[in-house]
């Protein structure tokens, strides 16, 4: 199913590029195909592409590891992906199935904004079409139409400045076989990178071709970023298109000056207006997260990025040039490994094939884009080696003072594959020697360079590196261009399939999250003590855990962490202990424990098994409840030091706002709650007036009605949601719809409206009643200053 969907959505695909750019059958048929060097078997097997196997690794998963099929991890450094992405992506299709807009996610961190963390990519086309599969199968699907979206943008661009259809072929598949765009495949950041090339060719045709036609491809490649949901991506890539449009500006100045300056500003302009005009639905519920963050706090309030030693920089630039000394993370592990945390992320390698080429076009191109790509690799590698000149400027930029700049190291990346197809378009027998020298240049290296890793790696690694290299001056010395052009676009592609295709495993479909003994015991929020199912994982078991992952964390339910977890560094709370109060207030009624782990009293085990066991909190509170006593405070700071001394929530709670009292008696009374996701319903029955807390965090955007009656919502102990309600019976409507989305969302429907209008509307209608609108303005101007 996942290999017909892609089938079918990639020639859509090669149909629409083919409008922007014309291509032979035989250039669509090798893009089409290039994807399947990494996600053919996924594909056509229906298996899992992606780091499942992590999650093997842990209880109660590596019980069933053997009878999933899954054995030893590929990648343990890719854990985003089975940590962050899939459970992202499950919890947009549970989202769905409840007839939701895709905007909350109750399955982590008692609640968290879905559509609005950005990072799910919600509205992307890929995610959209994807719906069509199975989630097992998706993320084949996924990977194959990003890696497509990659090789076709990097095409189309390298199209624009070559003469050789094999030239522009070889530069793509380079891009698109990049250890930057197949490690990060899964995830929003390669999904922003992969149309980098698209924005650049927009750039390039609104200098060169200003009009609706270079507009529109801009502004598609545009949203095409902003979509992926990356926005560190799409500020990188979005600076990188500037930067080549003044490029180009300056190098067409002649024709540029010819009376078209407004023409190409403008153009450039609207396509930037109506990408982030399309996508206000999504955009605008970001900008209205990131400050209730605690990523943004962090960041705003002093964050700087700190630049590496020199032996971090040269640990970092071996990434770049020869990847096999620098050892595989978690498996083949350097001496200086602890050293450069981390620094294996910060590389633009895509094969050693890449090199020489890239250097011919710099010695015998005469091509201007050369500069301009020379000095992108230039500024890429500093940005990602962390160059201390360069670090420190950046933090002190707008915007790229709160963003990891390090991933700027994709500049680098796309300078080399556009140098390399330029190079393969001058290509004759010159290039042969600069092949020669490069291997041999690789040959020193892995002899000489000592970094601690086993022999064997060592051999297999400088193997992959240098036999294509010698085997590519025969080519190029022994066969005609065109020969020598396909035999080095098939060396790079055998090249790439050897070093890259561990970067992602392919696990049969059976791994995805089959049931484990106890599952069936647990329902409402749970938590994994230690390293018990990682966090993320319970939403495909349709279970909420009170621990998370994400890009960005609530900044209050942050500041309570030190009284029930401990934070980690680019990974989840961990939770050691379950004797915190603040657990039973976060409605955590189950844990999976380690076997004999000693609990407190009012905690049960219900079942043990020889690796781990399931407990029961007996004191865990309702999702919605009324706390016996209340206390109103005024500010967040007395919120927090409220709640840190409160040993029974359900006896007591904290209420912040404009009208502060002691504690006093609250209600009592019952609350109940029903629903799921962004809609609840709360029953209460109160026996006298006060407040109703419900577990579930308070961002921007929960609203309570009663009967159509807007009923004002407060934090309730700091984190969670309360309103108040008098005696009585009462039925309280809980939506999660931020304004910022209903704004976004008839922005964007408006000016899909009005595109629609536009592009199906004959432009001579268009033409008439625009010149009858200005006579007639002009007409009327006229004759009140005639009279």
């Amino acid at each position: 199913m996942s290999a017909l969907l892609y089938l079918t959505s990639g020639v859509t695909t090669l149909y629409v590029a083919h409008r922007v750019t014309c291509f032979s059958r035989a250039a669509a048929i090798v893009l089409l195909l290039l994807p399947l060097l990494f996600t053919g078997r996924a594909l056509f097997t229906g298996g899992v592409y992606g780091p499942v196997d992590l999650a093997y690794t842990a209880e109660p998963l590596a019980s069933v590891a053997a009878r999933a099929g899954v054995g030893a991890v590929t990648n343990p450094s890719i854990s985003d992906v089975y940590a962050e992405f899939m459970p992202w992506n499950d919890a947009l299709r549970r989202a769905i199935a409840r007839g939701e807009w895709p905007l909350w996610n109750s399955y982590e961190l008692c609640g968290t904004p879905l559509a609005g963390s950005a990072q799910s990519s919600p509205y992307h086309p890929i995610t959209l079409i994807g719906f069509l599969v199975p989630l097992p199968q998706y993320f084949a699907f996924a990977a194959a139409m990003m890696l497509l979206f990659a090789a076709v943008s990097a095409f189309l661009f390298f199209r624009d400045f070559t003469e050789s259809g094999l030239a522009a072929l070889f530069g793509a598949a380079a891009w698109m076989c990049s250890t930057h765009v197949v490690f990060f495949a899964g995830t929003a950041l390669a999904l922003a990178a992969a149309v980098a090339p698209l924005v650049l060719l927009g750039a390039r045709r609104i200098v060169r071709e200003p009009g609706v036609r270079s507009t529109a491809i801009l502004a598609a490649a545009l949203l095409l970023v902003v979509l992926a949901g990356h926005p560190e991506s799409a500020l990188h890539i979005v600076t990188l298109g500037i930067a080549y449009f003044a490029f180009e500006a300056l190098s067409q100045r002649e024709r540029v000056a010819e009376g078209r300056v407004r023409g190409v500003l403008l153009s450039g302009i609207a396509a930037g207006v109506i990408a982030l005009l399309l996508s206000a639905v999504f955009v605008l519920p970001i900008l209205e997260a990131i400050p209730q963050s605690e990523e943004y706090v962090h960041r705003a309030l002093g964050y700087r990025q700190i630049g590496s030693t020199v032996a971090q920089m040269l640990h970092r630039l071996n990434a770049n040039l020869f990847p096999f000394l620098e050892g595989a993370p978690g498996l083949e592990e350097p001496e200086h490994a602890a050293a450069v945390r981390h620094g294996w992320l910060a590389t633009s390698y895509a094969g050693s094939m890449v090199f020489a080429p890239a250097l011919f076009a710099l010695v015998r191109s005469r091509s201007r884009e050369r500069w301009f790509f020379l000095g992108a690799i230039v500024f890429g590698l500093g940005a990602g080696i962390g160059a201390p000149g360069m670090t420190h400027i950046l933090s002190h930029l707008p915007g790229f003072t709160i963003a990891v700049n390090d991933r700027m190291i994709m500049f680098a990346t796309l300078g080399l594959c556009a140098l390399a197809a330029i190079g393969i378009d001058s290509l004759d027998v010159r290039l042969a020697k600069i092949y020669a020298v490069v291997a041999a240049l690789v040959l020193v290296a892995a002899l000489a360079i000592q970094t601690g890793i086993s022999p064997d790696y060592l051999h297999v690694g400088a193997t992959r590196a240098i036999v294509p290299l010698a085997l590519s001056v025969c080519a190029v010395t022994l066969l005609e261009r065109r020969r020598a052009s396909l035999a080095l676009l098939a060396l790079l592609l055998v090249q790439r399939a050897g070093e890259a295709s561990a970067l992602q495993p392919t696990l049969p479909a059976r791994a995805f999250y089959p049931d484990f003994a106890g599952r069936s015991l647990m329902r409402s929020r749970i938590v994994g003590v230690g390293t018990m199912l990682p966090p993320e994982l319970s939403t495909h078991y349709g279970l909420e855990d009170v621990r998370g992952f994400q890009g960005l964390t609530f900044g209050r339910l942050y500041e309570t962490y030190p009284m029930w977890c401990v934070r980690q560094p680019v990974w989840s709370n961990r939770v050691d202990r379950l004797d915190a109060p603040i657990l039973s207030l976060m409605n955590t009624r189950f844990a999976i424990v380690p076997p004999g782990m000693p609990l407190p009293s009012w905690w049960q085990m219900r079942v043990s098994y020889p690796t781990y066991a399931i407990a029961e909190n007996t004191r865990a509170l309702p999702r919605a409840f009324v706390p016996a006593f209340v206390r109103v405070v005024a500010s967040q700071g007395d919120s927090l030091l409220g709640i840190s001394s409160i040993t029974d929530f359900g006896k007591e709670g904290v209420i912040e706002d404009k009208q502060p009292h002691a504690l006093g008696p609250n209600g009592p009374g019952l609350a109940d709650v029903h629903g799921d996701g962004s809609h609840l319903r709360v029953h209460a029955r109160m026996s006298g007036p006060g407040w109703v807390i419900v577990s579930n965090a308070y961002w921007k955007g929960w609203v309570a009605h009663e009967h159509g009656r807007r009923v004002p919502v407060r934090f309730g102990d700091h984190v969670f949601t309360a309103f108040y309600l008098g005696a009585g019976d009462h039925d309280v409507e809980l939506t999660y719809r931020p304004r910022s989305f209903v704004i976004g969302a008839w922005i964007s429907a408006l000016t899909a409206l009005l595109l629609l209008g536009y592009a199906l509307i004959p432009s001579s209608v268009i033409t008439f009643f625009m010149s009858f609108q200005t006579s007639f303005f002009a007409e009327g101007v006229r004759s009140r200053y005639a009279g």
